[in-house]
């Protein structure tokens, strides 16, 4: 699952043209938390190839986990264009979210600007958004 996260990140932070070093920044954190093998990670920077998601492989909290990480995301180069904000809509409907998720994660970031202060209370708001 790890692999494929970074590619979903690689994909969203390139979505809209320019992948920016705070986004880079944040790929390779994540890597290194997950204990990805960088020479990995390395592969996928280059050529990320095409973006494959299953969810029916993924568990509500690791799509939960797959949400927050591209919320974080699209927030680290600090603008959110119109093909990001598609892209992660676009995640979320794979993910098996109601597309309403992504203004109601976003109307979040705004008013919060530390994300991490109430990871488990923003995670019960969003599986509302799964759909069943």
């Amino acid at each position: 699952m790890s692999l494929k996260l970074i590619s979903t990140l690689l994909h969203l932070a390139g979505s809209d043209g320019q992948v920016s070093g705070s986004e880079m920044a944040l790929i390779y954190k994540i890597a290194m938390a997950k204990g990805l093998p960088m020479f990995e990670v390395e592969q996928l920077t280059s050529n990320p190839g095409e973006h494959q998601l299953d969810p029916d492989q993924l568990s509500d909290d690791e799509k939960y986990e797959y949400i927050y990480t591209i919320i974080l995301m699209s927030k680290m180069d600090g603008r959110l264009d119109e093909r990001e904000l598609t892209t992660c809509t676009e995640f979320a409907i794979e993910l098996g979210y109601d597309e309403a998720v992504i203004p109601k994660l976003l109307e979040i970031v705004e008013s919060d600007s530390d994300l991490t202060e109430n990871k488990e209370e923003l995670k019960s708001e969003i599986q509302n958004y799964l759909k069943s």
